[in-house]
């Protein structure tokens, strides 16, 4: 099977997979960013620890491979700045925009529209004020156990267990 039309198979089941656990909706997303209803967080972290722990793994037997860019930390920190800014806005990040603009959300469609033009301003912009920014703070193709010289399985454990503890800690009591 092409690599493209495996893209699109899971790309859709993603989506779909967004709608029905409910991850879609703006509503449980602001209050998540509220810290509210924080089912959506916890399962960002599931997936995140999960993902994490596995990479390491993959990592240990030879089977996983790093291809990592560049860390502009100014780009990056203004380009998350200027999401997040979006993403408490509308409720909608890129997919679960496009998840709810399939579903014929009127207001995820607007939000997609306008991540376009954003992206567009982007490469206007880009020239002239972007890549001389990523001219500062720029760390090269490095990891944080690279930039902090503490072991990758630290890291992994570290993380993996303080977020083990906060889903723990925040899970629904009583059940």
């Amino acid at each position: 099977m092409s690599p493209h039309w495996t893209g699109l198979i899971v790309g859709l089941f993603f989506g779909l997979s967004l709608v029905l656990s409910g991850l879609a909706d703006p509503d449980k997303i602001i209050g998540t960013l509220r810290l509210k209803d924080l089912h959506a967080l916890r399962t960002i972290a599931v997936f995140v620890l999960t993902g994490m722990a596995g990479t390491w793994i993959l990592t240990l037997f030879g089977a996983a491979h790093f291809s990592i860019k560049p860390a502009f930390m100014v780009s990056v920190l203004i380009g998350g700045g200027i999401m997040g800014i979006g993403f408490g806005l509308t409720g909608y990040c890129p997919g679960t925009g496009l998840a709810c603009a399939a579903t014929g959300r009127l207001d995820a469609l607007v939000t997609i529209l306008g991540m376009l033009a954003g992206a567009l301003v982007f490469i206007f912009l880009y020239p002239g004020l972007a890549a001389p920014l990523q001219k500062v703070w720029a760390l090269g193709k490095v990891t944080l156990p690279e930039a902090t010289g503490i072991p990758y399985a630290a890291w992994v454990l570290g993380l993996g267990g303080a977020g083990s503890f906060l889903l723990w800690a925040t899970r629904k009591k009583g059940n």
